[in-house]
């Protein structure tokens, strides 16, 4: 985490120091400040491409390069007499946006490493020409476009505010709609949408409040409104990867505490992550959510913490082998381990309900999670193959005499899919 923030915190300082210096200029030159004040903006994008925030599963976002972008489109009048309005048109704004974008690419490939994916530039880039021609070059007004409108509006600049809000919203729902979309991989949109919807509407409400604010504190600060009114969700993004840190933290703390039954002798080794690894490929086919997969993925690490408790290891850790009040029994430890957390309840949930026959889904209605019957599923046929992909064949037609009595009919074909699958690949 330390070698991301250095750069982090080094540009922000270099944008500060390019803002102050073109601001002094700004004031006490005479002429034409246009190259000045776009120049500027081109810094603000490459330096601001730089404060990566990871959400959603991995998912890479630049919020405060998008907020500066939107500004851009919005800004106007300048201060200290500057010649009409910077930027002109919405083809200075995507030039701008283009070549900033591009530049803070090439450093964030230099300095860190990441090379920004297209899909990740698209939705921002379409953001930013609605919203540069809504506000710029639709005439709304009795002929004339919102920025046309600025000067009249001068007593009353909320109504400014209200055109760039109503702008920015329209051009943050299609970011939204294009995010959810392009990074959807195969599940449908709905369930998607539904995932995201409520963390990144929140973080595009920030970015378009932030980008108001630059745009509306240029008339009178010029350029060094970008840091000063940038600087919140500077901060945001810093606390919100904090978070990220916690939940990366929080990750690898399951991924080692996982491994104390292999550790102990009462599981094979490699036994937790060899499931975890196939439980997750089941549910990618079933198109769960990225917070599923996460759940699945802890709760299949997981899965037979309760083992701890046992007076002797059970020969080879295969609980598919002893009697189903054992396995209950392993379970329920298991889960009252996992509560002890405080923050993993739904992981606890799923380690209980993982040792449920599918019998008594189909005749009683009993709720259990998929997420429990995939990992059934994976725990016996790891308990059957042990890791070796020869006994594959024989593991797959042990566990179909229990299709639809003990297992899932739908996991265990998934199974059989994506073993084979991956038994090609391995081949090749």
């Amino acid at each position: 985490m330390a070698g991301f923030r250095t750069p982090a915190v080094l540009w922000s300082i270099v944008l500060i120091v390019v803002c102050l210096g073109a601001a002094f200029l700004q004031a006490n030159i005479s002429g034409d400040s246009t190259l000045l004040v776009m120049g500027c903006f081109v810094v603000a994008l490459a330096c601001a491409s730089l404060l990566h925030l990871s959400l959603f599963g991995g998912r890479v976002s630049t919020p405060v390069a998008t907020a500066v972008a939107l500004s851009l489109a919005f800004a106007g009048p300048q201060p200290f007499d500057a010649a009409g309005r910077v930027p002109d048109s919405t083809l200075e704004v995507l030039a701008a946006a283009v070549i900033g974008r591009a530049l803070g690419g090439l450093l964030s490939w230099r300095f860190l490493g990441i090379r920004p994916t297209p899909a990740a530039r698209i939705g921002p880039f379409i953001a930013i020409t609605i919203a540069s021609v809504l506000y710029r070059d639709v005439p709304f007004f009795s002929g004339v476009s919102a920025i046309d409108m600025y000067g009249e509006w001068g007593s009353h600049r909320w109504r400014s505010a209200v055109a760039m809000a109503v702008a920015g919203v329209v051009a943050g729902a299609v970011m939204l709609v294009a995010s959810v979309y392009l990074h959807r991989g195969g599940r449908s949109f709905r369930s998607e949408f539904a995932e995201v919807a409520r963390i990144q509407s929140a973080l595009n409400a920030a970015v378009i409040s932030t980008s108001i604010a630059i745009a509306l504190g240029m008339s009178a600060l010029g350029v060094l409104a970008i840091p000063l009114m940038s600087a919140p969700l500077v901060l945001l993004r810093f606390a919100l990867q904090q978070q990220a840190s916690v939940i990366d933290t929080r990750r690898q703390t399951i991924a080692a505490l996982s491994q104390l039954t292999d550790i102990a002798g009462y599981t094979p080794g490699g036994h937790s992550a060899r499931v975890a690894a196939l439980a997750r490929r089941i549910g990618t086919e079933l198109h769960m959510t990225d917070r599923e997969l996460d759940e699945l993925e802890d709760a299949a690490r997981l899965h037979d913490i309760g083992q701890v408790s046992l007076a002797a290891p059970i020969p080879g850790g295969a609980t598919i082998d002893v009697a189903p009040a054992d396995q209950r029994g392993i379970a329920d430890e298991g889960a009252r381990i996992v509560r002890r957390t405080e923050v993993l309840d739904g992981v606890a949930d799923i380690i209980a309900a993982q040792v449920v026959q599918f019998r008594e889904v189909q005749e009683y209605g009993e709720s259990v999670p998929m997420s429990a019957r995939i990992i059934k599923v994976c725990n016996a046929f790891e308990d059957l193959t042990r890791g070796d992909s020869a006994l594959r064949d024989a593991a797959i037609e042990r566990l179909t005499l229990g299709i639809g009595y003990e297992y899932d009919p739908t996991v265990l074909d998934l199974l059989s899919k994506v073993t084979t699958q991956h038994h090609e690949h391995r081949a090749h």
